[in-house]
């Protein structure tokens, strides 16, 4: 009898920190830093599940009170995202949470709305495939999942690669498929642009299951305070 496999959960995110966070949203600092929050606070409510074992991989001031808010309040496990690129520190990300051969999959913050049930499916994937990739709308990919010698595969993660352009998705596809099999997911998209904003104003009430509350609650503090003006 095979042994069962622990899902593993790695969520990357950055310390909300005026400045440093959403800036691409052109809102004010201390505004984008909130939204920010808001949309990591999110996703690791929302993509927890009972035996699944989360570990959110942290950027930027390792004091921050949101890191001891969200342990006490999910208990997550922390972890300090590697020196490198966004490619350096996924690879190294994979290669340590997957040594036990147990199925990986990573998620950013930037998609707050994504369902909990296409999580779950890339897990589901991940039990006949080795890889698993959720595109992103904007060229890139919201989630991506391993499995066994495929998390430490660093061609997935190709040196050179403009991290954040549209040049990522069709990389890491080829990649993949040179691998062999793989499930691709429907895509999603993610909020990183003022546009994006708005559209996720109009989509939420459209959302199947509970909107994400942090987010939901941010923007209407949002709208309030436009209102206000």
């Amino acid at each position: 009898m095979s042994e069962a496999k622990t899902e593993r959960l790695m969520i990357f995110a950055k310390a909300p920190m005026p400045g440093r966070v959403k800036t691409r949203l052109l809102l004010p600092p201390e505004t984008a830093a909130a939204v920010h929050a808001a949309f990591v606070r999110d996703v690791v409510e929302r993509h927890g599940r009972p035996g699944r074992h989360v570990t959110l991989w942290r950027a930027g001031d390792p004091d921050h009170p949101l890191w001891a808010e969200l342990v006490a309040a999910h208990g997550i496990a922390l972890a300090e995202q590697p020196a490198g690129d966004l490619g350096d520190r996924m690879a190294a990300a994979f290669a340590a949470t997957g040594a036990a051969g147990d199925p990986v999959v990573i998620l950013g913050t930037d998609s707050p709305t994504l369902p909990p049930q296409r999580v779950d499916a890339a897990f589901a994937a991940l039990a006949e495939r080795d890889a698993v990739i959720t595109p992103a709308c904007d060229g890139g990919y919201v989630l991506l999942g391993l499995r066994g010698a495929a998390t430490r595969d660093r061609t997935i993660f190709p040196k050179g690669l403009a991290w954040g352009t549209e040049a990522v998705l069709p990389t890491t596809l080829d990649a993949l498929a040179a691998r062999g099999d793989f499930a691709v997911l429907d895509p999603w998209y993610d909020v990183d642009r003022p546009i994006d904003l708005r559209w996720m104003r109009h989509h939420l009430p459209l959302l199947d299951g509970p909107a994400p509350r942090h987010t939901r609650a941010v923007l209407q503090l949002l709208d309030g305070l436009a209102g206000a003006r």
